[in-house]
């Protein structure tokens, strides 16, 4: 039953709310919060919004931070989605997939059956692009009637969405056009007034309004898997002398890179670009894919590995046992010879590397990068190539029970015997 609308003069809520699927950080313990980018994203509209408004700061947008899967909503949350005027939902291939994005979604469109100006109500939802989305045609019914690929936002939009664009330097001016154009259509609209604010509701009275796509056969929960291995010191095991700028309190923090001017992990590369090629990527590190690797692959496979990692006797065993494997996932090699420490030791590195990562016949060869945008251009090969590896040589599960007779052409009636 829809929410009882309430006077706007009563009440005075955030300008817009900012709905988003939270991302899962690479190491559930430590790290950099993997949500920062979409934090900036708010800042940056909250910013625009109040420079070109009289709202106060409080007032000016709504970003839930702290909400994770099967929490309760808080108050605040619950009157933000009552009394905003702008709803945006943040569209990525896991946005659809989120039962609490749906329920965001929900929440405010039930608001929206309160007012008599039909026409006008949906513009009050304002979508925006996070991340490409694989098959955009594949959306729930209740966002199919609204149109996400303005043109407004600059041509780069459609094709990398805000996270895209904010993450390449050559694309600032891109970001600052679409981040504009987002913002004033956000004030426009608030300006308008066209929903009016209701009572919060409870969370667990709702139902989320993506529930259209569980019938459909998903392309996203068909997305096939890739592992990608991590195999770098972190700062507790660096080998001797060895500098610390480049590695994190975990394997996956490795940043073999650092003059690109991005100072993020390579395995944060390696999840954009999976997403983009339709892969659901699975990032550890060596000592948490263990199993997997030596017990027999049981998805495609991918060793990223830091040189200076086989400096360790232990790691070069693992990797010598893993790599001599009939199924072997497919190495990488990061070579940054910018760096002084690599450069000098590259000859005793490659030595080590060679005696780790043997090379077999019939089996994928290590693949040597030197820089990140070669590992950006690569990659999307590599995972490819680790696929049809995979799949080539993955064991063949014959059916139970007693082999039956081969079928044979026999004799007919109006045979002549020949």
């Amino acid at each position: 039953m829809p929410p009882n609308p309430t006077s706007r003069s009563v009440v005075q809520g955030p300008c817009f709310f900012l709905s988003y699927a939270h991302i899962p950080g690479l190491d559930s313990n430590r790290g950099p919060d993997p949500n920062r980018w979409v934090a900036k994203l708010f800042l940056d509209l909250s910013e625009i919004v109040l420079n070109e408004t009289k709202l106060k700061a409080a007032h000016a947008g709504f970003m839930d931070r702290g909400i994770q899967s099967g929490d309760r909503w808080p108050e605040q949350l619950a009157n933000a989605l009552a009394t905003c005027r702008v709803f945006i939902p943040l569209y990525s291939p896991r946005y659809f997939d989120s039962a609490e994005c749906g329920k965001e979604w929900t929440a405010f469109a039930q608001r929206l059956h309160t007012t008599t100006d039909h026409g006008n109500r949906m513009t009050a939802i304002i979508p925006a692009l996070w991340a490409p989305l694989l098959d955009p045609e594949q959306l729930p019914k209740c966002a199919q009637e609204i149109q996400f690929d303005h043109e407004m936002f600059g041509p780069r939009y459609r094709q990398e969405g805000f996270y895209g664009l904010m993450k390449s330097r050559s694309m600032r001016t891109h970001y600052e056009t679409a981040i504009k154009a987002l913002a004033r259509r956000i004030i426009k609209v608030a300006e308008q007034d066209l929903v009016p604010v209701a009572e919060p509701v409870d969370y667990q009275s709702l139902t989320s309004a993506f529930n259209d796509l569980v019938a459909e056969p998903a392309v996203k929960s068909s997305s096939p898997r890739m592992r990608l291995t991590m195999v770098a010191p972190d700062l507790s095991r660096l080998p001797s002398g060895r500098k610390a700028a480049t590695y994190g309190q975990t394997p996956q923090e490795w940043n073999p890179f650092p003059e690109s001017g991005e100072h993020r992990p390579l395995a944060s590369y390696a999840m954009e670009l999976a997403l983009r090629h339709g892969y659901l990527l699975e990032v550890g590190s060596l000592d948490s894919h263990l199993e997997h690797l030596t017990d027999g692959l049981d998805a495609p496979s991918v060793l990223v590995v830091d040189p200076w990692a086989v400096q360790h006797p232990e790691s070069r065993e693992v990797l010598r046992r893993v790599c001599g494997l009939d199924r072997r996932p497919l190495p990488i090699v990061p070579w940054n010879l910018r760096d002084e420490q690599t450069a000098e030791a590259e000859t005793v590195l490659r030595e080590l590397l060679l005696d780790a990562i043997p090379e077999r016949p019939g089996l994928p060869a290590a693949s040597h990068i030197t820089s990140l945008a070669a590992f950006q251009r690569d990659l999307p090969r590599i995972f490819s190539s680790a696929a049809k590896s995979y799949f080539k040589s993955a064991p063949i599960h014959r059916p139970s029970g007693p082999l039956g007779t081969r079928p044979r052409l026999t004799k007919t009636e109006d045979s002549d015997g020949k």
